[in-house]
């Protein structure tokens, strides 16, 4: 009986020692897995994040470009010219309308205009 009680102590204590580690490598593993999720979800959001800061450059170099008279003159008179269908005194003015051949049962939907493209064709510098 002398030798059994410092073998079951050994046996319970070496149990402890098992249960414990294997609870600390369980708690390690989850929180190596969260750590890479959130690590994930905030590179995530850092790319968003430098995504909408590029758009706002974009839009405020826009807006500095529409703020200066003389492109802003230029705009207005894209707008104008494209838009009323004004003319110089020394052009001529061409109304061209035609029929796709492959629908022309009904009228088409008016398609929007591009005015990146059309800036860009008049020599108009665009931000």
């Amino acid at each position: 009986m002398s030798q059994a009680i410092p073998r079951v102590q050994r046996l319970v204590i070496i149990t402890g020692l098992v249960l414990a580690t294997a609870y600390a490598s369980v708690g390690f593993v989850h929180q190596e897995r969260a750590v890479r999720r959130l690590t994930s979800e905030v590179t995530q959001r850092q790319h968003d994040l430098d995504a909408t800061r590029q758009e706002q450059q974009t839009l405020t170099a826009e807006i500095a470009a529409l703020n200066d008279p003389v492109h802003y003159a230029q705009y207005a008179t894209l707008v104008a010219r494209h838009t009323l269908m004004l003319t110089r005194p020394d052009e001529t003015l061409f109304i061209v309308t035609w029929q796709s051949g492959g629908d022309s049962h009904g009228p088409q939907a008016p398609r929007s205009t591009d005015w990146k493209a059309l800036l860009h064709a008049a020599d108009i510098p665009n931000p």
